[in-house]
Parts: C-alpha cells; sequence; structure tokens
C-alpha cells in the first residue's frame, strides 16, 4: 500500500529524529565553565578546565582528550604530597553515573602542550573528549584571564 507524500515524509522525519535521539543518548556528559587560562604568547603549555556531569546511570571513562590547535592534551592531577603540591598525568578519569567532575585549579585540569599558533585572551578552542567505549565529544572552550589569586604552577 503506497501512502501518499503528506502522510509518509512526517513519519519518516519522526523515525530518523527518534534514532538520532537514541544513538546519541547511549552516552552524554554536560560540560559546563570550559575555559582555558591565558598564558604568555611563548608559553609551550596552557591549562584548561571544565565541568563534567554525567548525564546517564553508567560510568563515562575518559580516556584521551584532542584539540586540533595543540601537538597533545594530557589529564593530569594536582594533589598534596608532604606538604608539597605535585601534579601527575592520569590515564583516565571516571565520571561516576549522575555525578560531576571538577577540572579546576589546584585539582583536575588539562594540560595543552605546544600551540600551533599564539593563543590570546578571547580565542575560542574545540576540545575532544574521548571515553573508553570510543564515544567521543567536543567542547567549546574560550581562553579568558586567569583569575588573580589563583595557584599558578610551572611545568618543567
Amino acid at each position: 500500500m503506497l501512502l501518499p507524500r503528506r502522510v509518509w515524509q512526517p513519519l519518516l522525519a519522526l523515525c530518523l529524529l527518534t534514532s538520532f535521539a537514541i544513538v546519541q543518548a547511549d552516552e552524554m556528559l554536560d560540560i559546563d565553565n570550559a575555559w582555558v587560562a591565558e598564558a604568555p604568547p611563548v608559553a609551550p603549555v596552557m591549562a584548561g578546565y571544565m565541568e563534567i556531569e554525567n548525564e546517564t546511570d553508567k560510568l563515562i571513562r575518559i580516556t584521551g582528550v584532542s584539540c586540533p590547535d595543540f601537538e597533545k592534551v594530557e589529564i593530569h592531577e594536582m594533589s598534596m604530597s608532604g606538604g608539597m603540591m605535585k601534579m601527575r598525568q592520569i590515564e583516565k578519569l571516571d565520571v561516576p553515573p549522575h555525578g560531576k567532575v571538577a577540572l579546576q585549579p589546584g585539582g583536575y585540569h588539562l594540560m595543552l602542550f605546544n600551540p600551533k599558533q599564539p593563543l590570546k585572551k578571547g580565542d575560542t578552542l574545540m576540545v575532544t573528549l574521548h571515553t573508553a567505549t570510543g564515544y567521543s565529544q567536543t567542547v567549546k572552550m574560550e581562553i579568558k584571564e586567569r583569575p588573580s589569586g589563583d595557584m599558578h604552577h610551572q611545568h618543567q
């Protein structure tokens, strides 16, 4: 039986929208306050911050981060150890089901290495988070002035 176009077109559109929503909802991160701290033009590294919320009932494991404007991006953790602030790279960042993880100064953060061109306050970067299941999500991050009194750390 053939349906008139005015009947099948809306049905097709509804089916396409529904299947797209299901694919997208498989893993979903809600990301807020994504920004990169401004650094001198010659700085080989910049720090990035954001709040990541897992809106699913499954753990989401972030295993990598990439940005076309930088040679490489790593996830780092800062912690106090014996009265000293230490920083180390971590291979994965787990976002618990219906939970949040904050990347902020003095804690977890992104380290963006070797910018491919000078970046300044007001520029935007497209940073992609990659998960253990192959899902990826791109986040728009703005370069902002580092708040005064912020704990500034040097990389050797």
